[in-house]
């Protein structure tokens, strides 16, 4: 995962210097443009591989706050929404046993299903 992310980091700050050379009568804020467009890949690329290198993610507690034991249900990844932007995490997935909620690691949030009636 490392490798591959510091090559498509690399790939977007090639792709930039590619696109000035190719352009060569561009305005610097026709420059600027396409600098913002690969740093905002690139960032997204660097906070998913960061998230990526702390594993997949264990409960912080043993047990939720009702008591109940976490019992792990697989892995699921999710778009979550950073301050970098929209960044693609997968990560463990647990229930608490006693009251169904779902904690996805390394966030804090506590979800409680929502029950059909």
């Amino acid at each position: 995962m490392k490798q591959e992310a510091v090559k498509r980091i690399m790939a977007e700050a090639q792709a930039v210097l590619e696109w000035s050379k190719e352009h060569p009568g561009s305005t610097l804020q026709e420059l600027e443009e396409q600098v913002q467009k690969a740093v905002n890949a690139i960032r997204a690329e660097l906070m998913e591989a960061a998230v990526a290198e702390q594993g997949v993610g264990e409960p912080l507690a043993a047990r939720c706050s009702c008591g109940g034991r976490w019992v792990f249900k697989g892995y699921k990844e999710r778009q979550v929404m950073s301050t970098l932007g929209s960044i693609r995490i997968r990560r463990a997935y647990y229930i608490c046993e006693r009251c169904g909620a779902g904690l996805f690691p390394p966030g804090r949030a506590i979800e409680k299903p929502r029950r059909m009636e």
